[in-house]
């Protein structure tokens, strides 16, 4: 545990001095060498608790693959394909990143014997009791529903439109329309945020909500309790919309 706070704490520090490159120095993202950053993070993913597999996860199968720039694909007058390295971060991985780092650092510094003490109310409210009753499955199903249902509440109330699942997360936190602002996309990092999160929505809907929805699945203790935290990071995320 002492290696994971330890490691952890150095992301944070990284994490805060792009921050500042970005929205002090106003360097671009994409301008900020990635290295060390990936370096870090990926010393750090095997160190995250059991309980938050979810993220740790997420960070080795979405967020390190991703947080390069992509090469520059261009064509030269003959009409050959040139690829041009790059080596700057990915602005919307990192604000996967933001977010990640940012969660596990809350969850650190309010470790206690109970999972339910780490869980949004909201969260609690709809699955414990179907947790309790050894119904997995259904407690995360019922989980991604309660965010699903209060993202469309918000923005149906704001737009009077109808969407659902992957496609209201899309809508709802679009970085060049948000209904929902998570970041302030005045900023590249909150721009970063704002996308970051926009995915992490969508992907939750795509990913957990539907396939236990559409399939009778059973799922493991423990892997219910890393979903079930995954969901409560997001409705924590909606306390703190921006105005």
């Amino acid at each position: 545990m002492e290696r994971y706070l330890a490691q952890l704490e150095v992301c944070k520090q990284i994490i805060d001095r792009i921050r500042h490159m970005i929205n002090i120095q106003h360097i671009q993202s994409n301008n900020i060498s990635y290295t060390e950053l990936y370096n870090e993070l990926y010393k750090l993913t095997p160190l995250i608790p059991i309980e938050y597999k979810v993220f740790s996860d997420r960070l080795r199968d979405k967020i390190l693959p991703n947080l390069k720039m992509p090469d520059f694909i261009s064509v030269n007058q003959f009409g050959q394909q040139l690829s041009t390295p790059q080596n700057g971060i990915n602005p919307y991985s990192f604000g996967e990143v933001i977010a990640t780092i940012t969660y596990l650092n809350g969850y650190s510094n309010n470790s206690t014997s109970s999972i339910w003490n780490n869980i949004h109310p909201q969260v609690i409210s709809i699955a414990k009791s179907r947790f309790d009753d050894g119904h997995y499955a259904d407690a995360v199903e019922a989980a991604f529903k309660e965010v699903n249902a209060r993202v469309k509440g918000i923005y149906t109330s704001r737009t009077s439109i109808e969407k659902d699942g992957a496609k209201l997360m899309q809508a709802a936190f679009s970085v060049q329309n948000p209904i929902i602002k998570l970041g302030d996309i005045s900023t590249e990092t909150g721009t970063n945020v704002q996308q970051g999160y926009m995915e992490m929505f969508a992907g939750a809907m795509i990913g957990i909500r539907n396939p236990k929805a559409h399939n009778n699945q059973t799922i493991s203790k423990a892997d219910a309790i890393r979903k079930l935290h995954f969901a409560s990071m997001l409705m924590y995320k909606l306390d703190n919309e921006l105005a």
